[in-house]
């Protein structure tokens, strides 16, 4: 923590980001607008042209994804300055249909925040690991 940084911000922020990273397949509409900004900016940043914003966006993206993919949430890193926190978790999927193979997701993520909601969410991945098709 930085000189002057107010610890109970710090330590909102961190829960916020966690909560996102463990529970984002089991939140509903109302916990996302709780959570996040009006304006939240949320990207996949691999992947070309994929920006979502606003918590209706993101919740829309996050949920048709989970209706062909059964996901597993685990963080296995975080840490927080100020107004950003750093995860680092692994995400596992198990397709619902059961006609595509499972697979791993290792993912960094970087929050934004502002007055104890997200205004940015960056999710960084290898490709190549992404296995949706």
């Amino acid at each position: 923590m930085a000189v002057g940084e107010d610890p109970s911000v710090v330590e909102h922020n961190l829960a916020v980001a966690q909560r996102i990273c463990e529970a984002w397949n089991v939140m509903d509409l109302d916990e996302y607008h709780r959570l996040f900004d009006a304006k939240v900016d949320y990207r996949n940043i691999p992947l070309p042209d994929d920006r979502h914003i606003g918590p209706d966006a993101v919740h829309a993206v996050l949920a048709g994804f989970l209706e062909r993919w059964h996901a597993t949430l685990r963080v296995d890193n975080i840490a927080a300055a100020g107004n950003i926190v750093l995860t680092e978790r692994t995400e596992s999927f198990t397709h619902r249909a059961g006609v595509k193979p499972g697979f791993e997701l290792p993912v960094m993520g970087a929050f934004e925040f502002r007055d104890g909601k997200i205004t940015a969410w960056r999710d960084y991945f290898e490709r190549t690991h992404l296995r949706l098709r």
